[in-house]
């Protein structure tokens, strides 16, 4: 035998049970939604706290870019340095090993071969 039993309530606590529903549905709607957006703030952190590294290794880069570019100047200008010492010994080198004229180079030999030539003809 099945027992039929039906529920009754008063308007005023069906009414009160049906806005209970309405208010709990919505809570847990603004739940998940501020669950949503914990997470978005929660990845927009993780974003920032990536965009804060890869802004601290960009300042690390740039300063090791200016620290080659001081090396650079200090490079040019020792060599600058040493350039005019090399000219001048270039200069040196090239004043002293001047190729001679002729007669310098040849004027010796020619004596020696006119005596020769001088000796041999009296013999």
């Amino acid at each position: 035998m099945a027992i039929s039993q039906e529920l009754s309530f008063p308007l005023v606590d069906s009414q009160k049970i049906l806005r209970n529903e309405k208010e709990c549905d919505l809570d847990r709607r603004e739940l998940e939604l501020r669950r949503q957006q914990d997470a978005l703030k929660d990845q927009r952190i993780a974003n920032l706290e990536k965009e804060l590294d890869l802004a601290k290794q960009e300042i690390v880069i740039k300063d090791k870019i200016g620290e080659i570019k001081d090396m650079e100047v200090v490079a040019t200008r020792r060599a600058l340095a040493d350039m005019t010492q090399v000219a001048d010994r270039a200069i040196k080198l090239a004043e002293t090993a001047k190729p001679k004229n002729v007669w310098e180079t040849w004027g010796p030999l020619g004596i020696i071969a006119i005596i020769i030539v001088t000796i041999a003809s009296v013999l």
